[in-house]
């Protein structure tokens, strides 16, 4: 074989060498954990930010996801659930999966079949709080698709409040993401996603939370497993270190791998992200002439987002602040914000008030006869009143004088 010959294959070859080795090392620079769940993702609980995400809007059928809104639904709708009771119907029990051994005819508080919901994925439970908050099963199923369309779940539906099989009921690890976020911002909610266990004092019964993470791990702090077919898990945790609190979120998961592959996902969340201050409170963004004064711009709260260690992570920054402000201008008063653009498309307003009142530059008394005029029935009201009392005071210097007068004139009578 020829020179001529060898020589474009030899280039040839050191090319896609080199490829080869540029590719494995930029996959082993990504650090990206490895899971064996058909679907996955890692958010930040306060904005949403998504850290990781595997098959993110692939359509599953997940029950978790029937239960989660079920006592969402039911928590927000009912201000009292320790107090109040639900009286249990016949199609509230038959169902499969109804382990809360609830009673036709009989009351059971709200509270505790939240709990049972969440904690023991009972489906009379899910049911009976269904019927209670929704006057019908399929009238609240309506009420889980609302909720749904309005968290922008454009992926979901639902069909039952159990997540028991049926046609044409489906999420995704992206919507439950903006579910999840939702929920842990109601007190109510999280109080039960963070409860490990549960008294049901009227069944005599000690509730548990299935997921083992609990106790395996100091920092989580929420969660919750179920499943329809045993080898096809899901679980949702939350777990917080330093203030930056995230939530793994693994869809479909082999039974054996579940806790390791939410592990895997808290441990490169933590290990690679941080949550720092974004804009500090009374931060200053511009001056800006209000009248004949120049007053500072600031932010009036701490704004705080996730970013990768060592990286600021923002793309771009845009300011929408009014140019030309009249006085007068308070503090309390917005005026624009300022849009940060992150890496991963999020974005943050960070909203912008004046530091300082700036006052009209009319004169008070001017100021005054210009209210007097536009509201011409109260300054009737208020004219009236002045005279009254001139009149009043006029009156009693009067009669001060005429009773000095007469007190005087009697003396002089006397002396």
């Amino acid at each position: 074989m020829n020179n001529r010959r060898i020589l474009p294959i030899l280039y040839i070859t050191v090319f896609l060498l080199t490829v080869s080795l540029c590719t494995s090392l930029i996959g082993a620079n990504t650090n990206e954990p490895e899971i064996d769940s058909v679907s996955a993702i890692l958010i930040d609980a306060h904005r949403g930010q998504i850290l990781f995400e595997k098959n993110p809007k692939e359509k599953l059928h997940i029950s978790s996801a029937n239960k989660i809104m079920t006592a969402l639904l039911t928590i927000e709708k009912e201000p009292r659930p320790e107090e109040s009771k639900v009286t249990i119907s016949r199609r509230a029990v038959t169902v499969d999966g109804a382990v809360s051994n609830l009673e036709v005819g009989e009351q059971y508080r709200v509270e505790d079949l939240i709990y049972s919901v969440m904690l023991k994925s009972a489906n009379d439970s899910a049911n009976a709080l269904a019927e209670y908050i929704g006057g019908s099963i399929e009238d609240f199923v309506n009420l889980m698709n609302q909720k749904a369309e309005e968290l922008g779940m454009e992926d979901t539906v639902f069909v039952n409040p159990t997540g028991l099989q049926e046609e044409g009921q489906y999420t995704t690890a992206y919507d439950m993401a903006r579910l999840m976020r939702y929920a842990l911002n109601n007190p109510g909610f999280e109080r039960v996603f963070k409860a490990r266990a549960w008294i049901w004092a009227d069944q005599n019964e000690f509730l548990q939370n299935e997921n083992k993470l609990f106790w395996s791990r100091d920092d989580v702090d929420g969660g919750r497993i179920g499943f329809n077919d045993i080898e096809r898990q899901t679980s949702i945790t939350s777990a917080t270190q330093e203030n930056m609190r995230l939530v793994a979120i693994v869809l479909d998961s082999p039974e054996a791998t579940l806790d390791e592959n939410v592990n895997k996902l808290l441990d490169y969340g933590f290990a690679n992200f941080k949550r720092s201050i974004l804009v500090e409170k009374e931060q200053r963004f511009r001056m800006l002439s209000v009248g004949d004064e120049v007053v500072e711009l600031i932010s009036k709260s701490d704004y705080y987002y996730v970013h990768p260690i060592g990286v600021d992570y923002v793309k771009e920054v845009e300011t929408h602040i009014e140019d030309i402000i009249e006085p007068p201008l308070t503090k309390e008063q917005e005026v624009g914000f300022v849009r940060y653009i992150l890496m991963d498309d999020t974005f943050i307003d960070v909203k912008i008030y004046p530091k300082d009142n700036v006052y009209s530059n009319v004169s008070m008394l001017s100021n005054i006869i210009r209210k007097l005029k536009e509201y011409k029935e109260l300054t009737f009201l208020i004219a009236a009143l002045i005279i009254l009392e001139i009149i009043i005071i006029i009156y009693k210097l009067i009669k001060g004088f005429v009773y000095v007068f007469s007190k005087i004139k009697m003396k002089f009578k006397n002396g």
